[in-house]
């Protein structure tokens, strides 16, 4: 009699034959986005793009508190990230990918709207997104149906707060002290101020 195999483990070897294809697919719709911004004339800092290392995968797929049992459950194995440089720029932008992709809203988060009125910190858009049907017919695209990707819209200081948060928040080999975390709240609502202000 054969053991089943770990649905974990067959997910992970499966993306390690597909990594290519999700490395092309992110550098599409990085394209397709520079594309689009560009026609709607939306100047940006940058657009860039990522495929999930395997390696990163199989540490997610294990990690506590997460219920994977397919591949197909992991939304950000390609990702793309734009970078504005103002917060109303974020959100024509966030509007366009709305109209262009087609978007999966079960999985997409407004971070801005998970904060309660007296906190401060993480604030970015998240889609995740299909490239939409009217593009999956046409054959530069059609090889990429079925892929979702994780689209990241937010200003340059929204940027600036979510890597140093990043940074404390998930490579801190210890407790960042509670007087510590009062001055960095402090320090992203000020930097949201400096945004609001630069707008």
């Amino acid at each position: 009699m054969t053991a089943k195999r770990d649905p974990l483990a067959k997910a992970a070897e499966e993306y390690s034959k597909l990594h290519g294809t999700y490395r092309d697919f992110a550098a599409c719709v990085r394209d397709l986005v520079n594309h689009i911004v560009a026609s709607h004339r939306i100047a940006v800092h940058s657009v860039t793009c990522r495929a999930k290392e395997p390696e990163s995968l199989s540490r997610k797929l294990q990690r506590t508190g997460k219920t994977y049992r397919a591949l197909d459950d992991v939304t950000d194995l390609a990702g793309v990230r734009v970078i504005t440089y103002f917060t109303d720029d974020a959100e024509k932008v966030a509007d366009l990918i709305e109209a262009e992709f087609k978007v999966d809203h079960d999985n997409s988060v407004d971070k801005r709207r998970l904060l309660e009125p007296h906190e401060f910190g993480y604030i970015s858009i998240h889609h995740v997104a299909c490239l939409s049907d009217p593009r999956l017919k046409l054959p530069e695209y059609s090889k990429f149906r079925g892929l979702k990707v994780e689209i990241q819209t937010r200003s340059i200081l929204q940027h600036a707060w979510a890597e140093i948060e990043h940074d404390l928040g998930y490579k801190s080999t210890t407790q960042v002290p509670k007087q510590l975390r009062r001055r960095i709240s402090r320090l992203a609502g000020l930097l949201e101020l400096a945004d609001q202000e630069f707008q």
